[in-house]
């Protein structure tokens, strides 16, 4: 209990350094990218007619494309570069040291800047999202923005996690191996037509958005048919692929304070001499 006290005020603090120019133009970018992206191909391409094929297959295109880029890229990259380097920018600011002997000082930094990483990145994929589907699907928005902002709550959630126990155990290239992790296993692995796509986010991700869109259901689509949707979505309900969620997002966090506690940090100063 007394390492979460010291996370409020850690937060304050670093929610207030995230208003400079250059992050904000970052959040900016960050949270205009889908919809520009998404306005273009509209402009770009002529929406199908009612009724037709093309139609159909835009039905799962666009929730499709919009979870691709909100709550995939936009939550990925806004908490990959605030979660990251939350242990290696105390380090080579030489404030370490001020933090190791507070009583549970590098914890409360730790979760103070977890939660900023995610109510930082958490309104851009928000505003995002629901630009995008105004955008793309004008006529009847409400059911696929609510599906995409629990997406995007998740997302932040559960990468912020994964990218702060990176930063605890990789103190040097720290912002090298998370992009090598994002590639690696939430691309490629996540891919994977085989159980061990499961241990990856987007795994669950998508398989929560084929549930909460429906097309896991009889007659809804032939989704469920389809050779491989086992391989790709599961055949567990939404509750379990969001309870493994929360669950490993919490793993990740004790993990990482509990390597936190037990580690002991070079600061840039010690290792120059």
């Amino acid at each position: 209990m007394n390492a979460i006290r010291g996370v409020p005020a850690v937060f304050r603090f670093e929610w207030k350094r995230s208003f400079s120019v250059p992050r904000m133009v970052w959040w900016f970018l960050l949270t205009s990218f889908p919809p520009a992206l998404f306005g273009m191909i509209r402009l770009l391409i002529d929406r199908p007619s009612a009724g037709s094929s093309g139609a159909e297959a835009m039905e799962f295109t666009i929730p499709i494309g919009v979870t691709i880029l909100c709550p995939g890229v936009v939550c990925i990259m806004g908490v990959f570069l605030w979660a990251t380097p939350a242990i290696t920018s105390e380090l080579q600011g030489q404030s370490w040291v001020y933090l190791a002997v507070r009583p549970h000082g590098a914890t409360s930094v730790l979760l103070g800047k977890y939660l900023v990483a995610v109510t930082w990145t958490l309104p851009a994929g928000l505003i995002a999202s629901a630009l995008s589907v105004l955008i793309l699907a004008p006529e009847d928005p409400g059911r696929l923005v609510w599906v995409e902002w629990r997406l995007v709550l998740l997302s932040c959630l559960s990468y912020a996690a994964v990218f702060t126990l990176i930063g605890v155990v990789f103190t040097r290239r720290t912002l090298a191996v998370g992009i090598c992790y994002v590639i690696s296993v939430e691309v490629f692995l996540s891919m994977i037509p085989a159980v061990v796509n499961s241990f990856t986010i987007q795994f669950r991700l998508r398989s929560l958005l084929v549930r909460w869109m429906g097309w896991n259901e009889p007659g809804v689509s032939d989704i469920p048919r389809a050779q491989g949707f086992q391989a790709y979505f599961g055949n567990e309900s939404d509750w379990w692929h969001l309870g493994m969620l929360l669950g490993t997002t919490a793993a990740l966090l004790v993990a990482a304070t509990l390597i936190l506690g037990r580690r002991q940090f070079t600061t840039s100063a010690e290792t120059d001499s």
